[in-house]
């Protein structure tokens, strides 16, 4: 890759992006529960330009709200206190219920604390069904990164 010597950051950030195979979440999810169980968090404290240590570029606002949608408005939420929702442009254009987003305050639930501690596989509890790099996830095809042997992991 000596010829595009960028490229490899960014092709191993977009596969963390992947789910892992223990804990179900991609880097930016996963970042996303580390930030709350900080505590004291509203939604854009989780988004990027925030000035956040080790802040991810993968994603932007809009992914990073239906992200966060994701994590908090599924069978087995790992996010508690998101008061407002979809994260949508028609959500954006009420100013009453963005208000209620804005103001909104996040938790870990415990379930998200397992997750976070890897007891507990996000993705064995909840769907999946988005596009990533050209590619339907779900849960019947689901590709995983695996980052410590840094080796994709096909669908079961």
């Amino acid at each position: 890759m000596a010829w595009l010597p960028q490229l490899s950051p960014y092709a191993t950030a977009l596969l963390e992006e992947l789910p892992r195979p223990s804990s179900g979440l991609g880097a930016t999810e996963l970042r996303i529960l580390q930030l709350i169980a900080r505590g004291g968090l509203q939604p854009f404290d989780v988004f990027p330009g925030r000035q956040k240590h080790a802040e991810l570029h993968v994603y932007g606002y809009w992914e990073v709200g239906e992200l966060l949608d994701g994590l908090a408005r599924c069978d087995k939420p790992a996010v508690a206190g998101l008061d407002e929702g979809p994260f949508s442009l028609e959500m954006h254009n009420d100013s009453d219920r963005l208000q209620r987003y804005k103001q909104s305050r996040l938790s870990l639930t415990e379930f998200g604390k397992a997750v976070l501690g890897g007891d507990q596989n996000f993705r064995q509890h909840n769907r999946i069904d988005r596009w990533w790099g050209g590619t339907r996830l779900t849960n019947e095809r689901l590709w995983r990164w695996d980052g410590e042997t840094h080796s994709l992991v096909a669908p079961a």
